[in-house]
């Protein structure tokens, strides 16, 4: 009897992990910071072409991090074909200081939208890279190296 009840939990995470609508990207980790010169690449496919789809990255630092904000330049590629390009800003706390994201302990973790309702074809293999491009005021040379960061990740939903 008892092996039937583990047996109906075993298939029920099974059928409820196969009807999920989203897809985690293992991050990619940082050692001692995010380099101005390294590159995050995140190597992705779909296997549904009936519904567009939402995707983000996964921004986590911890608590020492010295900025409001960050900024990323992204590129998508399709095959070997460059799809998107885009320089993106997004504001990390409040004007107030209060980190936006999600704290646990003494990391922080930030949910931040980089393509909404987007259409993305079935089994095709897409790269996304990502590099930091911060700068400080007044400044044209970027920063060598943002501390406190600890990785960025990726995450694919279906878009309702």
């Amino acid at each position: 009897m008892k092996n039937r009840y583990s047996l109906f939990f075993v298939l029920m995470f099974f059928l409820f992990e196969s009807c999920s609508n989203s897809n985690l990207i293992e991050p990619y980790e940082f050692s001692n910071g995010w380099k101005n010169n390294e590159i995050a690449k995140f190597d992705f496919s779909v296997n549904d072409s009936e519904s567009n789809h939402n995707l983000f990255l996964i921004l986590r630092h911890n608590k020492n991090y010295e900025f409001s904000n960050i900024f990323m330049v992204t590129q998508l590629y399709l095959g070997n074909d460059l799809k998107h390009s885009d320089t993106l800003e997004y504001k990390l706390s409040s004007t107030s200081g209060k980190w936006l994201g999600n704290k646990k302990l003494s990391v922080v973790e930030h949910l931040l939208p980089f393509k909404e309702d987007f259409e993305l074809l079935k089994d095709s293999l897409y790269t996304l890279s990502v590099r930091n491009s911060m700068r400080l005021i007044n400044e044209i040379s970027p920063i060598q190296n943002l501390e406190n960061v600890l990785d960025l990740g990726m995450l694919i939903e279906r878009a309702n």
